[in-house]
């Protein structure tokens, strides 16, 4: 098990969770086949490069790499459990960590309910279900990011398989690891711990239905405001950020926290929706440093939403429709609609330029009737590429409506090729038309050389 996960500092310091576990495995084994049988398959490896391995680098996990002898090689590769039984499950979820690096296909996640337990995938009826979990967005560094909680209610009253499927080319392909695979009933949360969900909800306008209340949370730093607070998360997923208004503690972004403190609601300036927040911290513990959380991949429309409020995240392929004003706020859009960018933690620098197209990570806030974008530092602002004076003159590529009810209309296409990719990065369509329907979801739809992110519901 490698250094990380949030969870595992909220058992050490509260207690040990309190829930039915119906599979686990941190990879403490000798090897993959040995602790909790897990069982590798082969469907293409015609170079026989040494598959799913154990990695052994800060800790055990399971690994998978195509790259070997400073080459690519073809790979598609399964690592799936012994048989997992629910016939007593209700709620079960499943959870992992992972973590990727370099550029190659995403990993998928399969779920089988007759498969034998030997022998190659093909044998059977799989499911995908990788649209559950939150996969690492950051394969540029190393740090495990947590899958989220997926549902596995549906599954329930027999026995499964759960299958991670890696797979590379040739040409590419990244590494992948995995660790801390669990499957219980229902969420983990350890005793006295309300989780940030319990605290952003709201069934009354944006106000939170635990206002006023003494709450203890946990959560890993996202952000830090120097002499004034930071945004701390307990997960990878909406609902799960929060600002903590405490400045008598020193904290770090990647600092696993327990606090206990009382839910408030600050509106500055004349903001008509209040941000939610802990304030009056009247118990503090820092367990550890662990690796930073990812962002979550969103489009510029989305970040407009209270679900966001305190979570971290990144829009990219935005274009900057207004420039810093006299309170240094820019604003920009990826197709999808407009949001601000804020300079509360970084001013950004150089200026940004009208049309200037950029990738923004930052934890979300909102004040004087706004959600903004807050960049932590330079690494937070990503410039993607300019836009020239004949770009600027040439009729403007769009998308329409967005969000959109399944039928998605392009204007000014000239004929170009358009490519269509889900969330996972996988391309779903490629076309000429210049209207086509599409199930719901969150798509990149690529025109020539312009990228826009659409929404349909």
């Amino acid at each position: 098990m490698k250094k990380h996960l949030l969870l595992a500092s909220f058992v050490a310091a509260a207690s040990s969770p309190i829930a039915q576990t119906y599979f686990s495995d941190d990879f403490q084994g000798a090897a993959l086949t040995t602790n909790n049988a897990w069982n590798v398959q082969q469907v293409a490896n015609p170079d026989a490069i040494n598959p799913w391995v154990l990695g052994t680098v800060g800790g055990q996990y399971a690994k998978a790499s195509n790259f070997v002898a400073a080459a690519n090689h073809t790979a598609d590769w399964w690592l799936i459990t012994p048989a997992i039984n629910l016939s007593a499950a209700t709620n079960p979820t499943l959870t992992f960590d992972n973590d990727t690096k370099f550029n190659g296909p995403a990993l998928k996640v399969w779920i089988s309910t007759n498969y034998s337990g030997t022998g190659l995938p093909s044998a059977a009826t799989w499911t995908e279900i990788t649209n559950l979990f939150t996969l690492d967005p950051d394969n540029a560094n190393w740090g495990f990011v947590s899958s989220g909680s997926g549902d596995l209610s549906s599954y329930a009253g027999g026995t499964a398989y759960i299958a991670f499927q890696y797979l590379g080319s040739s040409t590419d392909g990244a590494t992948w690891e995995v660790d801390n695979v669990s499957v219980t009933e229902g969420a983990i949360t350890p005793p006295g711990i309300t989780p940030i969900a319990d605290v952003q909800a709201t069934t009354g306008g944006d106000q939170s239905d635990l206002l006023g209340q003494v709450v203890t949370v946990g959560g890993r730093v996202t952000a830090v405001k120097a002499g004034s607070g930071y945004w701390i998360q307990d997960k990878v997923a909406p609902w799960s950020g929060i600002y903590v208004f405490n400045s008598a503690n020193t904290v770090a972004i990647g600092d696993s926290l327990v606090i206990t403190g009382t839910v408030a609601e600050f509106a500055p300036g004349a903001s008509v929706e209040k941000a939610t927040q802990i304030t009056s911290v009247s118990a503090f513990t820092n367990v550890g440093a662990y690796p930073p959380y990812g962002a979550i991949p969103v489009s510029t429309l989305t970040v407009n939403a209270e679900m966001y409020e305190g979570v971290l995240i990144k829009v990219s392929g935005a274009s900057t429709t207004v420039t810093p004003d006299n309170f240094n706020e820019w604003d920009v859009n990826d197709g999808s609609g407009v949001v601000k960018v804020d300079d509360f933690l970084y001013l950004t620098s150089p200026t940004p330029v009208l049309g200037n197209v950029y990738n923004i990570t930052g934890v979300i806030s909102h004040s004087f009737g706004f959600y903004k974008i807050l960049p932590r530092d330079a690494n937070d602002v990503e410039f993607v590429s300019a836009v020239s004076v004949s770009e600027m003159n040439e009729e403007t590529v769009s998308i329409y409506p967005n969000p959109s009810n399944g039928v998605i209309n392009i204007k000014n296409a000239n004929n170009e090729t358009i490519e269509v990719f889900n969330t996972l990065g996988s391309k779903v369509m490629t076309t000429k038309q210049t209207q086509f329907n599409l199930k719901d979801g969150l798509y990149l739809i690529k025109v020539g050389n312009k990228t826009f992110r659409v929404l349909v519901k």
